[in-house]
């Protein structure tokens, strides 16, 4: 561990902000854009100076979109006092042509203060605590989507530290303040500035410096974040190629995120001492570095780095704790995506950033499993040599779907149009059911026939088959591309059973036989209308208030006396006293499992006679209910939760029977 000056004196978490510059659908052209940048901050007030020598070559108007709480904006083209003009939403300095101009601004204003009641704006905010300025917040005057060149000197309090996207080159505390350097080259978005009263702690690996910037209740957390991030860091240049930039920092932020910068992330604080954010999501930041940052997205084609992220990170570190794990992630997947309403499905291409539960159901989820089926169809070896070359293609570029089938397709040493057109190009899923089936006796054994359906017409894929023997298991894979295909399997031995998809390979709609209700059943469909059951007005209150929290639209409240359709999904938000009435008009029990379990807060799901999904959520008190309105959404992938004080006791899955796909196999005498 090596101490800086500054250290003697902290997603389907996610990711990615330039997906929310708004400009990046626009092709980067032949221009030149060099910044020298002086920032003077003042964390507590919010008031700010920002002055910023641009160089500029090869553009006759700059044009750019500049934060509204910049009151005070001075701009000199060459040393001449300029005016700049409106329009519509952009500010533009006008030049005399093409050439190499010097354009000085300053800028000074107040960084609005962050609003405590409305923190997931993810704006420009300050406050003690911390001040967060995003590139494409237009803090800095330059045009969206272009490549630039960076120098920013930045200056705070001496109790605070800053630090900035980019390479940090030096920093001095000194008369008061502590001042950072900082240099950006080809970056694809303004920098970010970060800064906040952090305790610094650093670790040089492979001459990359990486360092938190934690809060203090957070400095205990530091060294085992940096040992995390080395490893990451590690395990993804060796799969891919050299880590793209100079420095990796980790921010505890004031705000509810997870994020991820070029060469930082900025997580929230109460997020950073949790075991999955360091055993997991950090790697999922680390990795958006390759995917995302030094590979941009061109989103016009729709976003693949999410779904690539997920697939490397969060499902690498499944796969590496073996089959069963990996399974149960995939499985995960596709529970939550037979969650998702038809009406809901979108095609892969459509995707470009995660709006609501459904988006990332879509672009991370089933994006990943598409790149796990693109791994068993062209082999392993292949899809490695496939990254390995996207990467030094696209590194430093913008690139599409089509760079990476080129990609895989030149690894593989085929095309591979059939399989991107369908997983990308079309809404939906195979949905696969089993046939009449027969086992006769024959010379040598036994012949076993089966019939697999697929309703919906045009997939193709492969799939596993599993035949239970008496004396053990044989296997099989089919190539399934018609509606329907007849299996024979002759055996030596009696067979007891046969199974489809065994591993859960394919990504397909799910039958509600092979899927327990979810938390997701619910949230995810908009159909789902909401009752809340308490004579205590705080608690009704504090339901509307979980309800807008859960659901991934806007509810819609039962009236007192009023009656749902049917077939309409229930979300029922009741005080401990209330249940056992509404559960009986209902006709259901609460579970079993929770009979001699102490909780304040629950939430499980059932369906109905008619299975319509109900989720229910009871709570002993309203400070209960309250402690639900941050964590509770987090859990749309279990079939309950039980919760005290906020924190999760237990969860689960309800069990089920083998599945649709598997089939008991009956012999003749």
């Amino acid at each position: 561990m090596n101490s800086s000056p500054a250290s003697q004196s902290r997603v389907g978490l996610c990711c990615g902000l330039s997906l929310l510059i708004a400009g990046l659908l626009n092709p980067v052209i032949a221009a030149s854009f060099e910044h020298r940048v002086e920032v003077e901050l003042q964390p507590v007030s919010g008031e700010i100076r920002i002055q910023d020598q641009l160089r500029v070559e090869g553009i006759r108007e700059l044009r750019f979109r500049l934060a509204a709480w910049l009151a005070q904006v001075e701009v000199e083209v060459d040393g001449v006092q300029v005016e700049m003009q409106r329009q519509g939403g952009d500010s533009v300095i006008a030049l005399p042509g093409n050439g190499v101009y010097r354009i000085d601004f300053d800028m000074r204003g107040k960084v609005p203060a962050r609003d405590q009641e409305n923190t997931r704006e993810l704006t420009s905010s300050s406050a003690a605590d911390g001040v967060y300025l995003p590139g494409y917040d237009g803090w800095i005057p330059h045009p969206a989507g272009r490549l630039m060149d960076y120098q920013l000197v930045v200056s705070v309090p001496s109790a605070q530290r800053a630090v900035v996207t980019g390479k940090l080159v030096d920093e001095q505390l000194s008369d008061g303040a502590y001042r950072a350097s900082f240099t950006g080259s080809q970056f694809t978005e303004a920098p970010s500035l970060f800064a906040g009263p952090y305790q610094l702690r650093e670790r040089q690996w492979q001459g990359l410096r990486l360092r938190t910037y934690f809060h203090a209740e957070l400095a205990g957390q530091a060294d085992a974040y940096l040992e995390a991030a080395e490893g990451y860091l590690e395990r993804y240049q060796n799969t891919i190629g050299d880590y793209p930039y100079a420095d990796f920092h980790i921010i505890s932020a004031p705000l509810p995120v997870g994020l991820g910068f070029p060469g930082l992330t900025y997580v929230d604080r109460r997020i950073v001492p949790l075991p999955f954010m360091r055993s997991r999501s950090l790697a999922h930041e680390v990795l958006h570095n390759w995917w995302g940052n030094a590979v941009t997205v061109d989103y016009a084609s729709g976003n693949w780095a999410e779904g690539l992220t997920t697939f490397m990170a969060d499902y690498g570190l499944e796969r590496d704790k073996g089959d069963a794990a990996a399974r149960a992630m995939r499985v995960k997947w596709l529970r939550d995506y037979s969650a998702l309403p038809a009406a809901r499905d979108r095609p892969v291409r459509d995707f470009r950033s995660k709006q609501h539960q459904a988006a990332q159901v879509i672009g991370y989820n089933k994006v990943a499993f598409i790149f796990h089926m693109l791994s068993l169809e062209i082999g392993q070896q292949a899809f490695d040599d496939g990254i390995r070359a996207f990467w030094r293609a696209r590194r430093f570029a913008r690139a599409s779907w089509q760079d990476l089938q080129v990609a895989f397709e030149q690894a593989a040493g085929r095309r591979l149009d059939w399989f991107f057109r369908q997983w990308l190009d079309r809404a939906g899923a195979p949905r696969l059911s089993l046939g009449s089936h027969r086992v006769d006796t024959v010379d040598g054994g036994y012949r076993t026939r089966i019939e697999i359906l697929q309703p919906v017409p045009g997939y193709r894929f492969g799939l596993d088959v599993a035949l239970t023997t008496e004396t053990g298991t044989e296997r099989r894979r089919l190539f399934i591309e018609d509606r329907l295909t007849r299996l024979e399997w002759i055996t030596p031995s009696k067979p007891g059973a046969i199974q489809f998809d065994p591993q859960s390979d394919l990504f397909r709609r799910l039958q509600t036989s092979e899927t327990p209700p979810i938390l997701r059943d619910v949230t995810l469909n908009p159909a789902t209308v909401t009752l809340i059951a308490s004579e205590q007005p705080a608690f009704a209150q504090s339901a509307q208030t979980l309800a807008g929290q859960l659901l991934d639209s806007a509810p819609h409240f039962l009236q007192p006396g009023q009656s749902r359709e049917p077939t309409q999904p229930l979300l029922l938000i009741t005080s401990a006293d209330r249940l056992a009435g509404q559960l009986e008009r209902l006709q259901l029990q609460v579970p079993g499992e929770f009979a001699d379990v102490d909780f304040g807060a629950v939430a499980w799901t059932a369906r109905l006679a008619n299975n319509t999904p109900v989720l229910v959520v009871s709570a002993q008190s309203t400070a209960q209910l309250q402690a639900l309105l941050r964590p509770l959404p987090h859990y749309g992938g279990q079939s309950y939760v039980l919760f005290d004080d906020g924190r999760a006791q237990s969860r689960g899955i309800w069990p089920l029977p083998r599945g649709a796909l598997y089939r008991d196999l009956v012999t003749p005498n």
